[in-house]
Parts: structure tokens; C-alpha cells; sequence
């Protein structure tokens, strides 16, 4: 699946930003692999390396986004 397919079809789009480890967090250049792969709801981030992003669905991010961003308090509850 493709980078930008991976945010299709649920209200939050996904970013991803593949990244260098030299030097470190520079976005890797486009059409490069990168050392780690950075993607955001923007609720949550995971850093995962190109073999884990590539293994994974869009669903399993999500799942992946949503246990790194915690339980959701309804309005109003502190």
C-alpha cells in the first residue's frame, strides 16, 4: 500500500515523513528509504523502521496511533 493511500478512508489523514538517522530527524530525500519512518494523526506519532511500516496496514497504524495517544475522555470529563 502506498504512503498516501495509507490515510484513505478515515477522518484523520495519516502524515508520514520518512527520516535520516545521519543526520538525525533531516527528512529523507524523495524516492529515498529513509532509517525510520515517522507517521501522525495528529493526535499521536510513531517512529517505526521501513521494514515495520512496510508490513503494516493502514488499520494497524491506526491501532498503533490510538494506544500511543491513550484513552479518549468524553467532553466535558476531567
Amino acid at each position: 500500500m502506498s504512503e498516501a493511500a495509507r490515510g484513505r478512508g478515515s477522518d484523520q489523514p495519516l502524515t508520514v515523513v520518512r527520516l535520516l538517522q545521519n543526520p538525525l530527524g533531516q527528512q529523507a530525500p524523495p524516492g529515498e528509504r529513509g532509517d525510520m519512518v515517522r507517521v501522525s494523526d495528529g493526535r499521536a506519532t510513531v517512529y517505526l523502521l521501513p521494514s515495520e511500516f512496510d508490513a503494516v496496514s493502514a488499520a494497524g497504524l491506526r491501532w498503533l496511533l490510538a494506544r500511543e495517544a491513550g484513552p479518549r475522555r468524553p467532553a466535558g470529563v476531567s
